[in-house]
């Protein structure tokens, strides 16, 4: 009896328990046919271009509902459970298909963005996000998982550059689009947006994804699921990300409420090690997989790789319109550069990896040239031209496309093919985490100094303390109160100072992946499928 013809008993009594092989009984034409390959890039589109819409947005809700302190909830929210549901749902997919998994997440998906599009309160879109992220999170990581389904290492790179290309382009719509919107319209409309993406992808996912289901009843495949080891994920993440938040902003770092968080956050994700290693019929992320040298840098790498990625789609736009005062559209269009360029090398990248079969050059390359691009955002300032932010985001734009699929071959070409989903939603996860960390930090460096900032002009400016307080809440007020000018010019350089200090705290970052993607061994690429 072959591995993908036992049934799930069978599979619960093996002494390692493996998921079940999908891609062994495909037959050649489901693998490369048109339409498959036409879905998944058509999901690959709209998954980026809800996911930048949305994220270019927050300033503007922030703003409209007085609550710019709160601005960068709007993305951890969304961070928070797309990052901590992201292993459960390449197990998941394991276990009750592939196919289960992506129409569940396109229902949140859709049920969240409803919320966001109705919301009246800062704490509800923070909430209606949340439930954003448990569907963008099984999309994503299932549309990664079926890619490697179907392709061999070697095509798997050439498939993936064409749709990371894909992806990247409809992030550079998706700058322009969500600017658009929220300029010419209303933020809401954004959201709404995602009803019919939604609806598309769904579709989509139901008529062309051709694999295999997978046999058990729903008992036999509860028990495979491991719910207790990702609710000690989800409560680690949320309380390390709330003391990073809170501390030197909402409450000084040695305050109670920061350290028990911090504290208390590590302590459960080491439980959460433990429990995978004694507790789950089938974890997560099956640990004697770190033993592979490979895996172990690409889940490591994956965490800086994701902190320095995610933080310049999210800082420059914030930077153009705090700093520059430019539109919405506008402060959309400072990332064309970046997503552009990534588009053009990711694709490149994956067609030299399928010919070549070498791919920890790209990483390599792409690692440095990342640091090349990120650490002269240092400078930027009022006054910075066009020209530089283009440049430095060229320089960055091109290792970012040589780093995020090539990184993913890294832990895949030493996995072995049962483990090849849960290593792949797993460097997702590390991706997504590296995110969500950077961007606490980096919001909460950019709140303190801003804050300093304007408590110092509070009392040299003492007769405008109520205006000063408003534009802390509101930036796009700056521009409609009547205030000084010296008042003004200094309060766009408190902004700036925030913005720098972000700047800088990203450079440690940037220097580790470097460091760290070094250590990447050299492993042929499969040209068929591994069992």
């Amino acid at each position: 009896m072959n591995n993908s013809s036992k049934s799930i008993t069978e599979h619960l009594k093996d002494e390692e328990t493996t998921p079940p092989d999908y891609v062994l009984e495909l037959t050649p034409q489901e693998k490369v046919g048109w339409q498959t390959k036409l879905g998944i890039y058509i999901t690959m589109f709209l998954i980026g271009l809800y996911t930048i819409m949305d994220s270019v947005l927050y300033i503007p809700i922030a703003n409209e509902l007085n609550s710019l302190p709160k601005a960068d909830w709007i993305i951890n929210g969304y961070m928070i459970t797309t990052t901590a549901l992201q292993p459960i749902y390449g197990k998941g997919s394991d276990i009750v298909g592939r196919k289960a998994v992506i129409i569940t997440a396109t229902a949140l998906l859709l049920a969240g963005s409803v919320m966001c599009a109705l919301a009246q309160s800062i704490e509800f879109i923070i909430a209606s996000r949340a439930i954003q992220g448990l569907g963008s999170a099984g999309i994503y990581t299932t549309v990664n998982v079926i890619i490697a389904d179907l392709f061999s290492e070697r095509e798997r790179a050439r498939f993936m550059g064409i749709a990371s290309c894909i992806w990247g382009i409809s992030i550079a719509v998706g700058v322009v689009l969500g600017g658009v919107v929220t300029q010419l319209s209303t933020w809401r409309v954004a959201f709404w947006i995602n009803v019919p993406i939604a609806v598309i992808i769904a579709l989509i996912s139901w008529k062309n994804t051709h694999l295999p289901p997978v046999t058990g009843t729903a008992r036999e495949k509860l028990r495979r699921m491991d719910f207790g080891g990702s609710a000690l994920c989800l409560a680690s993440i949320v309380l390390i990300l709330l003391g990073l938040s809170w501390g030197g902003r909402d409450y000084p770092w040695a305050s109670a409420a920061v350290l028990c968080c911090l504290i208390l956050g590590i302590i459960i994700g080491f439980l959460f090690v433990y429990y995978e290693h004694k507790v789950p019929v089938e974890p997560i992320f099956p640990l004697r997989l770190l033993k592979q040298r490979n895996v172990a840098i690409a889940l490591v790498g994956h965490l800086f790789f994701g902190a320095i990625t995610y933080a310049p789609t999210m800082f420059i736009p914030q930077w153009a319109l705090l700093v520059k005062n430019t539109t919405p559209i506008t402060s959309g269009l400072y990332t064309l550069p970046f997503t552009i360029t990534e588009s053009v090398f990711v694709m490149l990248a994956g067609i030299w990896v399928n010919k070549s079969g070498r791919y920890r050059e790209c990483v390599w390359l792409g690692s440095c040239l990342l640091l090349a691009g990120l650490t002269p955002l240092v400078i930027l300032d009022q006054n910075t031209g066009l020209g530089k932010v283009i440049g430095f985001q060229f320089i960055a734009g091109i290792g970012f496309g040589l780093c995020i699929q090539t990184l993913i071959l890294t832990g895949q070409a030493s996995a072995p093919g049962s483990d090849v989903a849960s290593t792949t939603s797993t460097c997702l996860f590390m991706r997504s985490l590296g995110g969500i960390l950077v961007v606490a930090v980096l919001s909460s460096v950019n709140g303190n100094v801003r804050s300093s900032k304007f408590s110092q002009l509070t009392s040299e400016f003492p007769n405008y303390t109520a205006e000063i307080s408003k534009i802390s809440m509101n930036q796009s007020l700056i521009h409609k109160l009547d205030i000084p000018v010296e008042l003004f010019n200094q309060l766009v350089s408190g902004f700036m100072l925030g913005m720098r200090a972000a700047f800088i705290a990203l450079i440690p970052f940037s220097a580790l992946f470097v460091l760290v993607v070094l250590g990447i061994k050299h492993i042929s690429l499969e040209q068929s499928k591994k069992l």
